[in-house]
């Protein structure tokens, strides 16, 4: 009986998911910056985000069209340090650049440590609702390209 008890204890102890931890955990929090980089009220954005789909409307007459994820979800820690994840592995991390921080706006850029130079970067603006995140890329023009995420811890 106590065999059982045992394995089954052991069995939980091993299944039970850690909210606590992100895959990004190992960079150091001061990889880019030294202290925190973002206001009391964007602080929110830290976290893991389940990525629901991409809406493109750019370039695209009279076609607005949901996109599949090109990863699962992304992760955000202090200081100003992503990660993207598919299947549980890191396929993209870097830092955040705040490029405006104020109480009407929110924009930032997504910095990856490994990348082309002939990449153009995506700025974003960033919006907050309830436990969703909307991510506006506002580098590409004439139409709408943004991420849609909702928060999972």
């Amino acid at each position: 009986m106590k065999k059982i008890i045992g394995i089954i204890s052991l069995f939980l102890a091993f299944s039970c998911d850690n909210d606590s931890s992100l895959l990004i955990d190992p960079i150091s929090d001061t990889r880019y910056y030294q202290n925190e980089i973002f206001t009391d009220s964007y602080l929110r954005l830290y976290g893991k985000w389940q990525f629901s789909y991409i809406y493109d409307n750019s370039g695209i007459a009279m076609n607005p069209q949901k996109i599949d994820p090109t990863y699962d979800y992304l992760e955000i820690k202090k200081y100003g340090i992503y990660g993207k994840i598919k299947n549980n592995k890191i396929i993209e991390s870097g830092k955040i650049q705040v490029l405006i921080q104020d109480n009407s706006q929110f924009e930032i850029n997504l910095k990856p440590d490994n990348t082309d130079k002939n990449i153009i970067e995506n700025l974003y603006n960033v919006h907050f609702t309830g436990n969703t995140m909307e991510m506006y890329d506002t580098s590409v023009g004439c139409g709408i390209l943004y991420n849609v995420y909702k928060k999972i811890k």
